[in-house]
């Protein structure tokens, strides 16, 4: 099963929305992102926050329709996304997907990305999409592998304070047994060489950028 959250950050392309959404993936909604859903015309599963961003009428409008209200104080120590996150891992998922977690707010798509790590500590794969990136971790023991065109990009950043061993292969700018820490950021803008590159690290994590062609800086 996937669970996918949709929180109230910037959502530009409905569209796109409408086709990463399955129609199996179980919906939690993060307060606002529940406008999203009443715009794609669907019925969340769970609508989890403090509820300072959602229109009362669509709130109760989805509580007549079965969707699950869980209704957080605004003094919390907790991020609304947070909390929709440790709901999603309560579920037993198989894949997480954060949609609408990068949006104007630096502090609010930082502390999002953060939440990989809670995903990976639970042994559950979890990515953030928007239209413009996909944001996953590469942790020791995997060998995670991407497929795409030549010249497609993707960036490597330590989360952690430093990640050793890492290997990269089918790259323009491959690595053998690198180690990158924070502050340096030389991992940034790599591009497939081929169809498929490969990446591994030994210790720490890594995380995994991957940018359309309509991302800019």
């Amino acid at each position: 099963m996937r669970t996918a959250i949709l929180t109230g950050g910037a959502v530009d392309n409905f569209q796109w929305l409408a086709g990463v959404i399955k129609k199996d993936d179980r919906i939690i909604c993060v307060d606002g992102g529940a406008g999203y859903a009443a715009a794609l015309g669907l019925v969340p599963d769970v609508i989890i926050g403090d509820m300072d961003s959602i229109d009362r009428a669509d709130l109760e409008r989805f509580a007549g329709q079965g969707a699950l209200i869980k209704e957080y104080s605004v003094e919390k120590d907790d991020t609304d996304t947070a909390l929709a996150l440790a709901e999603a891992l309560a579920g037993g998922p198989e894949e997480i997907i954060i949609l609408g977690a990068i949006g104007t707010r630096f502090d609010h798509s930082l502390a999002n990305v953060h939440l990989l790590r809670v995903a990976h500590d639970r042994g559950v794969k979890a990515r953030i999409m928007n239209e413009y990136n996909e944001i996953t971790l590469v942790a020791p023991g995997q060998r995670v592998v991407l497929a795409g065109d030549p010249g497609d990009a993707f960036s490597l950043l330590p989360l952690t304070e430093q990640v050793t061993g890492v290997n990269v292969t089918g790259a323009r700018w491959p690595l053998q047994d690198a180690t990158f820490c924070i502050g340096n950021p030389y991992g940034v803008s790599n591009r497939l060489a081929a169809g498929r590159a490969e990446i591994s690290i030994k210790t720490g994590l890594l995380l995994l950028i991957r940018p359309s062609d309509r991302g800019e800086l």
